[in-house]
């Protein structure tokens, strides 16, 4: 038997609805690991329970390919907050008047809510990490393809193919991009955000009431020391003149890199980067040698929870493929579903799955390991629940239409029909634009406020 039937696909199951009930997403996928571990040992809880860390989450570590990964995002992780704590962000940010703290003076002078400023930064900033293979996002989705490839030895595409490959068909990101500067261009708002734009018409640009929500680490330099942007621009010039220099002697773009070369290439490059930082730092006596030691780890420390959460992907991967998921769905799935419908499926069941848990990180982790498998055998400072309340009606919208667009490529495979479903978006802005104003024209400016 090629699967252990309906058992086979409980693992995920139980990962998939514990993370939307508990909204813990590490605790899902150990607890959907430990019943898979507990089957594939003869439902005996204590011996999977013992098998779990040997014969899954030691075996995922040891690989190779996991462990380059992990590496990787020890050192990207280093590097990040290493140019945070040199100021170089922050007057590079200042000098190019990117959005953020420094530009809320500018957003009042315009009467923006923090609403509409908190979802312009959301939206301007998730999904275009979300196509961008050499950062720790891409370093993670990467690391997820990479595992179920190695499974996959009848796919002779890299992870990197795989990824760059799947930015065409980033409908949700792209068209929340092109969605956010309709929505500056034309100010089509609808739902709580008419409501939020027009208390800020009236001068309040935050409601009654509520709580800013701003976790962010003021940097503090030394007296005399000004932040300068080259402290940001000379290290990342010098981390993708490495990277792409390595890229480049391996092929890159005429040939297809493999995936140690992809990692190789990303970890000298944010090493040569982090070094320079270092050095600029220190020379120009912002940190210690102490401080920069000290800098570099905590920036390692916060990759810990992204770390842990790849190897328990891996290994609820590693458990699936023995259990025969992938096979019991497609045995399951034959005579009745179409494998077109596959990728709006799976979009569906992410978007489920992030909009309580608030993380697009946990979905990739538990549906890679199902979708990749499947598709080879068939393809700013505003109030929390105010940013919620206000961007959920966007990401609807955007979410509606990537939907469509992901059940036509998934019978069409084209590229094309991105450009209906722009067209059609803006169609449909403008329209809830025109009923939400009607619902809100005769609203008091305290009824606004509230």
């Amino acid at each position: 038997m090629d699967h252990y039937g309906f058992v086979s696909i409980l693992p995920p199951i139980i990962a998939i609805a514990l993370a939307i009930k508990t909204k813990n997403v590490l605790f899902s996928l150990f607890v959907g690991i430990f019943f898979g571990s507990t089957v594939l040992a003869g439902w005996n809880p204590i011996k999977g329970f013992v098998n779990l860390i040997p014969n899954y989450i030691y075996e995922q570590v040891a690989s190779d390919s996991n462990m380059q990964s992990l590496t990787n995002l020890l050192i990207i992780g280093a590097f990040v907050t290493l140019i945070g704590a040199t100021g170089g962000a922050a007057a590079f940010a200042n000098k190019i008047g990117l959005v953020g703290p420094i530009f809320h003076p500018i957003g009042e002078k315009f009467k923006v809510s923090r609403e509409k400023f908190a979802y312009i930064l959301d939206a301007t900033s998730s999904p275009i990490c979300a196509m961008v293979p050499i950062i720790s996002w891409g370093v993670y989705i990467m690391g997820l393809i990479q595992t179920e490839l190695e499974a996959l030895p009848q796919v002779t595409m890299t992870s990197w193919d795989i990824f760059v490959g799947a930015v065409p068909y980033q409908y949700y990101s792209i068209l929340t991009l092109l969605m956010v500067g309709y929505l500056a261009y034309t100010q089509f708002d609808y739902g709580p955000m008419l409501k939020a734009q027009r208390r800020a018409e009236a001068g309040i640009v935050l409601r009654e009431g509520a709580v800013p929500l701003r976790d962010t680490r003021v940097v503090e330099l030394p007296k005399g020391v000004e932040p300068k942007a080259r402290m940001v621009v000379v290290p990342l010039i010098a981390l993708l003149t490495v990277m792409f220099t390595i890229f480049i002697l391996n092929g890159f773009p005429k040939q297809s890199l493999s995936g140690i070369v992809i990692r190789q290439g990303i970890a000298l490059g944010f090493i040569v980067g982090g070094i320079i930082a270092a050095v600029m730092a220190y020379q120009n006596k912002i940190m210690t040698l102490k401080q920069l030691e000290d800098t570099v780890f905590d920036g390692m420390k916060g990759m810990v929870y992204l770390m842990v959460l790849m190897i328990f992907a891996w290994s609820l991967g590693s458990l699936t493929k023995q259990l025969g998921t992938a096979n019991y769905i497609v045995e399951l799935s034959e005579g009745f579903l179409n494998p077109g419908f596959l990728p709006v499926i799976m979009f569906i069941v992410g978007c489920l799955m992030s909009l309580p848990t608030g993380s697009s990180w946990g979905p990739y982790a538990i549906l890679m390991p199902i979708g990749i498998p499947v598709a080879v055998q068939m393809g700013a400072a505003s109030d929390h629940m105010d940013h919620f309340k206000t961007q959920f009606p966007y990401a609807l919208t955007v979410a509606f239409v990537s939907a469509i667009l992901y059940l036509i490529a998934g019978f069409t495979e084209s590229t094309i029909i991105l450009v209906p479903g722009i067209i059609a978006l803006f169609v449909i802005v403008y329209f809830l634009h025109k009923a939400s104003v009607k619902k809100i024209e005769n609203l008091s400016e305290k009824e606004l406020a509230s």
